[in-house]
């Protein structure tokens, strides 16, 4: 793909991304196929949270078996191409063909990586296919686990967690005033013991005068 000349039309290279995109998630065996033997490396990698693949051969059968295992094709929500980055956001719907009446909307976000063929060749292709998804998006595609996940499970987890910040902050403040405190003794400590220091030697002073003129006294 000359994504360089691409480019320079601006709607004609957005015109050709979202096409390849497309047909890479089309349901239709020779569209896909297309795809796979004209935009991937030869050794590209297809991960997921559930996989990681290597090679055109076993990206396609992974599409294969996501299609035997679906009656409808995803929908694509929107694409954001920067000319080496292809971010797709899109919706699977899992709706397995013995299981029709089972219908879960997957929100999904995939990313396709591309880079030169050749150094300076202006020929693109996809490198990397990165699927990702979240446990929320998963939750939150059943419609009870959905109503259980926001009104349950984030309730108390945030109830939680505002009551364990609190006692953290009551500790660390504690903690300071203990030691704003401690500093405090600290230093009027040390303050009485050099005013006991001074007085000493002062009652030391006037003791050994009083001491020394009494001595003279008695010799006269």
């Amino acid at each position: 793909m000359d994504l360089e000349q691409e480019n320079k039309y601006g709607d004609n290279g957005e015109e050709l991304i979202n096409n390849v995109v497309a047909n890479i998630f089309s349901f239709d065996n020779a569209r896909r196929q297309r795809m796979l033997d004209g935009f991937y490396f030869q050794d590209a990698v297809f991960i997921s949270p559930l996989l990681c693949v290597k090679g055109n051969y076993n990206i396609k059968n992974v599409f294969l078996l996501w299609k035997a295992l679906n009656q409808q094709e995803p929908s694509i929500d929107n694409v954001c191409f920067d000319g080496q980055t292809c971010v797709v956001y899109m919706t699977q719907t899992l709706r397995p063909r013995l299981f029709p009446w089972v219908s879960l909307q997957i929100p999904v976000i995939t990313t396709l990586y591309f880079k030169e063929t050749d150094l300076d060749s202006g020929l693109w292709k996809i490198y990397q296919h990165e699927e990702t998804w979240t446990i929320e998006g998963l939750l939150e595609s059943v419609p009870l686990l959905s109503r259980w996940y926001d009104y349950v499970i984030r309730t108390m987890a945030g109830k939680v967690l505002v009551f364990s910040g609190q006692m953290l902050t009551s500790a660390n403040d504690t903690a300071q005033l203990l030691n704003s405190r401690s500093q405090e003794i600290e230093d009027a400590t040390r303050k009485l013991a050099q005013e006991n220091a001074a007085s000493w030697k002062s009652t030391s002073f006037y003791d050994d005068s009083d001491y020394n003129r009494k001595s003279n006294s008695d010799l006269e």
